[in-house]
């Protein structure tokens, strides 16, 4: 998914790392971003606990855990050249 992160070379940029417990027990860690800002990247992490929350089988409502974790990483970008050939 393209981003429109239009800013200096050495801005700070954030991405939502999200972990996903399976319903066979198994974990996976995915990585969203970059963001501009902090809040987008919050904005992830708190979608995917809210998506995958654990619902009460009665009455589907949410009951305050979920499958889902997450945190936001801070980071720079290093921006290169790539070659005409696209390596």
């Amino acid at each position: 998914m393209a981003r429109s992160i239009g800013m200096a070379a050495d801005a700070t940029v954030f991405r939502a790392v999200i972990t996903m417990q399976n319903r066979d027990g198994e974990t996976t860690t995915t990585y969203e971003g970059p963001y501009g800002s902090i809040g987008a990247a919050r904005g992830r992490v708190s979608f995917w606990v809210n998506y995958l929350a654990d619902r009460d089988p009665v009455t589907c409502q949410p009951t305050g855990t979920s499958r889902v974790s997450g945190y936001v990483e801070r980071g720079t970008v290093a921006w290169q050249r790539v070659e005409e050939s696209g390596q």
